[in-house]
């Protein structure tokens, strides 16, 4: 009765709270959070917390519950909106989610954690440029904020500006040389500005702070020859296999790693089914879907068979021209951005989500686009170019599968060029599936039937674009490049108004950056015969070869 009279907890009874959530007993925070909420209905700070407890079980629509009653009951406070963030963002719902964070900061302009909480989403959504905005900004509040270092340095990363990147990484890790994360996330900026061995490095001490980082031992796996005897993490990543406790991400990455090491030994048996078993972990916890993308496949077409929208002008006086590099994964794209960014008069920019983000804002649909949406697409894109601040005649846009958005391109912005890489279709395939690709953009690689299915997918709408817009799109065989790289780069610079530069034969000695699984072999010279790899594995890939059949 007498806790009934008081309007508010005791210091010492959230104090309670606090404490059990750092110790981890969540379940005992919510039974005595919940008994609080009950006793004290209107003190905010106890939904708060209880809202904290529900997203970190995985209880999102009770965070989210818990973190509104917080709000209703004190507008002003911050870090509900926050937590209300970070249910929303779980729950998927991203533009609830990012008006909560941006609501955080609103009201508590010098809340630091609320700046790297909405960078970290921005992150998630491939917003990179706001990304790094927002960590900038809760690095000026908090100097010595480690995880803004570390996410800063993400960001950079993404944005191509790896020195940068390197730097913030480095901040974080002499703040906290512990930071295994931040070590992890060195190694793949010094990997792909062709570092190798500070790489291995960055790598290996990650997995020494933090031995059940399989994502470290997969990378670290890609870059040593277990045929050379590498034993002792052949030995780890064995042994990390018979952990009980790895998530399924863990797992995905430490099958990865240990498929490449089983190719290594000449163990092609256990090195695919390794493989298979990683690649289905990816497709599960991607959701990857392949009738969403036939469905997708058939409105593109739709779009552009109902009537040709009325393409817009090109305009002479832009200081650069958009130039896509596109095909399938694995197909040669990067090989050909490397060979084009060699030239003097174009810029490289590897692989943004820029024209992805542009056509998902137009609100287009099968029943065809308008002007209208064109230019909005045109201005966006033009505008993440002009910000790129670069004086190159052209700048490469390397999403491989921009092929999609061909009509797109073309119509709102008929001065690009467009360069298509094809390969060998089990080649291409094959190399899709054994390549581990972060993100969910590639998941339809994560399947045998998938990959090959979507592959015919791709031709089948590389067969539209040619027809809907015969001769627009420079095609290149990439077997026929190895084998005749002269004449094939001096037709590819004639496409683009380029004059010859014997650098771009010379393609390899580029120390511009290259953030893709090709990082590696790009930095060789050309060479015959990759696409006859898949052979070893041939028994493996029977039913993927029949459905190719043709293709």
């Amino acid at each position: 009765m007498f806790f009934s009279k008081l309007k508010q907890p005791s210091p010492e009874q959230i104090q309670q709270l606090t404490q059990l959530f750092a110790h981890g007993e969540l379940n005992e925070l919510i039974k005595k959070g919940s008994e609080l909420a009950r006793q004290f209905p209107k003190t905010a700070q106890i939904h708060n917390i209880l809202s904290v407890a529900y997203n970190t079980i995985g209880d999102y629509h009770a965070a989210v519950d818990c973190a509104e009653r917080a709000i209703q009951i004190q507008p002003d406070y911050a870090k509900a909106f926050l937590n209300q963030g970070n249910a929303l963002a779980n729950l998927g719902e991203d533009e609830a989610a990012l008006n909560s964070y941006r609501q955080a900061v609103l009201i508590s302009p010098d809340f630091a954690e609320g700046y790297n909480n909405l960078g970290a989403f921005l992150l998630k959504l491939q917003r990179h440029e706001e990304a790094a905005d927002s960590f900038t900004i809760a690095l000026e509040i908090k100097s010595d904020y480690i995880k803004a270092y570390n996410n800063l340095g993400c960001a950079l990363i993404e944005l191509g500006r790896y020195e940068e990147a390197i730097a913030n990484l480095n901040s974080a890790i002499t703040l906290n040389p512990d930071y295994a994360e931040a070590h992890n996330n060195l190694g793949g900026a010094l990997l792909d500005t062709g570092r190798k061995q500070d790489a291995i490095a960055s790598f290996s001490r990650t997995i020494e702070l933090s031995p059940h980082s399989t994502e470290a031992h997969r990378q670290l796996a890609e870059l040593v020859s277990f045929a050379s005897g590498d034993a002792f993490l052949y030995a780890e990543m064995n042994k990390l296999y018979e952990c009980e406790e790895l998530t399924d991400s863990q797992r995905m990455h430490l099958c990865f790693g240990l498929a490449k090491a089983e190719e290594d030994l000449s163990n092609i048996d256990q090195s695919f089914d390794y493989l298979k078993e990683g690649n289905q972990l990816r497709k599960v916890l991607s959701g990857y879907s392949l009738d969403e993308d036939r469905d997708l496949f058939r409105q593109i077409k739709s779009a552009f068979s109902m009537s040709r929208p009325q393409q817009l002008s090109p305009e002479t006086d832009n200081a650069s021209t958009p130039l896509f590099i596109l095909g399938m994964p694995r197909s040669g794209t990067t090989l050909v951005e490397q060979i084009l960014s060699s030239h003097s008069k174009v810029y490289g920019a590897g692989e943004v989500a820029t024209l992805d983000h542009g056509i998902n804002s137009i609100n287009w649909n099968e029943y065809g686009v308008d002007s209208g949406q064109l230019q909005n697409l045109r201005d966006h894109y033009l505008s993440w170019m002009e910000s790129l601040n670069v004086s190159e005649r052209y700048i490469i846009d390397k999403t491989t599968i921009n092929f999609r958005w061909i009509g797109f391109i073309l119509q709102a912005m008929p001065e690009a060029r467009i360069v298509h890489i094809k390969r060998d279709a089990i080649a291409t395939c094959w190399s899709a599936y054994k390549h581990f690709f972060g993100g969910d953009a590639l998941s339809f690689s994560c399947d045998l039937n998938d990959v090959s299915e979507y592959y015919k997918l791709y031709v089948g709408l590389m067969d539209f674009w040619e027809q809907r817009f015969p001769g627009r799109i420079h095609h290149i065989n990439y077997e026929t490049l190895t084998e005749a790289q002269e004449d094939e780069t001096r037709k590819l610079l004639d496409y683009c108004g380029l004059d010859w530069e014997e650098q771009c034969m010379d393609f390899h000695l580029s120390g511009r950056a290259v953030a893709t699984a090709s990082n590696e072999q790009v930095r060789k010279k050309m060479y015959q015969g990759s696409s006859n790899v898949w052979q070893k594995f041939e028994k493996q890939l029977e039913p993927m070869i029949s459905k190719l059949e043709g293709y």
